[in-house]
């Protein structure tokens, strides 16, 4: 990817659709801090990213939901339910 610029607003769901080999795990990664990027900056909550503590970068990824093609869901549980599962561990959510 180059001169990728993209905003996503609190509340916000986006999609990261793509054929094999185009980026699309490599760009998750970078969101998530698990890889630094060459160039550029990414910012959650005006913080940016490659300069956080890993104790920051890991509770950014619990306000983060992703689900990888072909992850293991919960056969009992609905999409929705299923997303939201980590949120409910994570913090205290009835609904």
């Amino acid at each position: 990817m180059e001169d990728a610029d993209l905003s996503i607003e609190k509340g916000e769901t986006i999609t990261i659709m793509g054929g094999s080999g185009k980026g699309k795990t490599v760009f998750l990664k970078l969101l998530l801090g698990v890889l630094k990027a060459d160039k550029g900056h990414i910012y959650f909550h005006g913080k940016d990213i490659g300069e956080m503590k890993e104790k920051n970068v890991v509770s950014m990824r619990r306000h983060i939901g992703m689900l990888f093609q072909g992850a293991a869901l919960f056969d009992s549980l609905s999409v929705a339910e299923n997303v939201a599962y980590p949120l409910r561990e994570h913090f205290d959510y009835d609904d």
